[in-house]
């Protein structure tokens, strides 16, 4: 990466704010969304997407080059306000609906495994595995506030960095970008 002078970032507050709840908005949706859950099984990908699509959101509006540590400032908050967002949204399916966020895509992901599995005799006991992981993935459950609170900070400490990586990963992508247009 290239070397950057250290000044602070001229993006403005309005647009930083903006730039953060879009993020949200989309780490919210690909963490509840049936089966756009399935992004986030491999690194994460939705909240990486949602840290790139914020940086992309607030260089393009505001014509404002950012330096990577400030992307990554930026992109940890929209991890960090997507973590507490989807946590909450979850929380309150699971209280009020009874949904589970996800299940259908582990279900998805342990057929696959099933399948991967049949007539493999020396699976037998990863098989048996997942089938008491599924029984007591889908058991219902009574949530508290305090388990609201745990979500809350697992995602914040999960998202935010990988959000983060999302925001330098578009940094760098759009510095790319403007180098082979000059």
């Amino acid at each position: 990466m290239d070397r950057e002078p250290a000044k602070s970032s001229s993006l403005p507050l309005s647009a930083k704010l903006i730039a953060i709840a879009a993020g949200a908005v989309l780490i919210t949706v690909t963490t509840t969304v049936p089966y756009l859950t399935l992004l986030n099984a491999f690194f994460f990908s939705g909240v990486f997407i949602a840290g790139m699509v914020a940086i992309y959101y607030a260089v393009i509006s505001c014509q404002v080059p950012l330096a990577y540590h400030d992307s990554f400032l930026l992109g940890s908050f929209t991890g960090l306000a997507g973590g507490m967002l989807s946590e909450t949204v979850s929380y309150l399916l699971i209280v009020m609906t009874g949904y589970r966020p996800g299940t259908e895509s582990m279900k998805l992901l342990l057929d696959w495994a099933r399948g991967m599995a049949a007539g493999r005799p020396e699976l037998a006991e990863q098989l048996r595995m997942l089938t008491e992981m599924e029984a007591i993935a889908i058991a219902p459950v009574q949530l508290t506030a305090a388990d609201l609170l745990t979500g809350i900070v697992l995602a914040a400490v999960f998202y935010a960095p990988v959000a983060g990586l999302g925001g330098m990963f578009m940094v760098l992508r759009l510095k790319r970008q403007a180098k082979k247009v000059k």
